[in-house]
């Protein structure tokens, strides 16, 4: 715990429920890697503490790909992957519980100064770390950490719950993010010779957040909108309105869009649109 008379770590800051929902939501909210990642990186400091931060996708083979970091230098990445990933029993707890948790008191007092982490970390003059899963339909896609930069002695448990909630508006976010990949982002897989839906781990956020590389699905422009928004669950005028086009103009894109999925209904296309092939 932080010695008798050390100044109390910024995270532990009264933040009011307001606050959090407004910080949860605007990481939420996010659109594409690079946003959620300039989103997570700006809310950490003001809900953690003065942390550093590293955002992590899994590839197809279950390996972790960096999308970022802030305050975290090359060296101490380069070598957390080379020696120490594979073999990270934190990490491990984290994938397979798909919970938040901090390594001091995952490893316990006295096992936090043996592991791995705590030698990693002060190496590189870090202290203490929290790490938590990032999910997607039940599925662990990626995995965010932060690490003390100032000793101030193990996280509390308030920051933990924080860090948890970062987790879960991160995770809403991808959840967003894929849903509109299936809808109209395919690659075409030179080695396969046949077209597959693309997955997170693959996109590249330009800087506007556009994703590099994708393909748009052969849908007339208009149609396309009008599908992206079904997907989002707008009703017909909210879409009209958006678009600048008539509600009877949106309900026919809506039975040609049922008509090209067969479909049987609204409900039926959102549902084929988002799993499609």
């Amino acid at each position: 715990m932080p010695s008798v008379g050390a100044d109390p770590h910024p995270a532990m800051r009264e933040i009011s429920s307001h606050e959090l929902g407004r910080a949860a939501l605007r990481i939420a909210d996010c659109r594409s890697l690079a946003s959620l990642k300039d989103a997570i990186f700006g809310e950490a400091n003001a809900l953690v503490g003065v942390v550093a931060t590293g955002l992590y996708m899994f590839d197809r083979d279950g390996r972790m790909q960096l999308v970022g970091s802030r305050l975290a230098p090359q060296g101490f990445l380069d070598e957390y992957e080379r020696e120490f990933a594979k073999d990270d029993a934190m990490l491990d707890y984290i994938l397979a519980e798909r919970r938040s948790v901090d390594g001091f008191h995952f490893y316990g007092p006295a096992g936090w100064h043996r592991s791995g982490n705590h030698d990693i970390l002060r190496a590189w003059g870090f202290f203490h770390n929290i790490g938590g899963a990032l999910m997607v339909d039940g599925e662990v896609v990626g995995a965010l950490f932060v690490a003390s930069v100032h000793d101030q002695g193990p996280f509390a448990k308030v920051q933990v719950e924080r860090f948890d909630t970062l987790c879960h508006a991160s995770s809403l976010a991808l959840t967003t993010m894929r849903g509109r990949e299936r809808l109209w982002c395919r690659v075409f897989n030179p080695v396969a010779g046949d077209r597959s839906d693309v997955r997170l781990d693959q996109v590249q956020p330009d800087v506007d957040g556009s994703i590099e590389g994708s393909v748009i699905d052969p849908l007339p422009p208009r149609a396309r909108l009008v599908a992206e928004l079904l997907c989002e669950g707008r009703p017909n005028k909210s879409i009209a309105s958006e678009l600048g086009i008539s509600v009877y103009t949106v309900k026919e894109h809506v039975q040609n869009l049922c008509r090209r999925f067969g479909a049987c209904n609204r409900t039926d296309l959102v549902q084929r649109l988002l799993t499609s092939h």
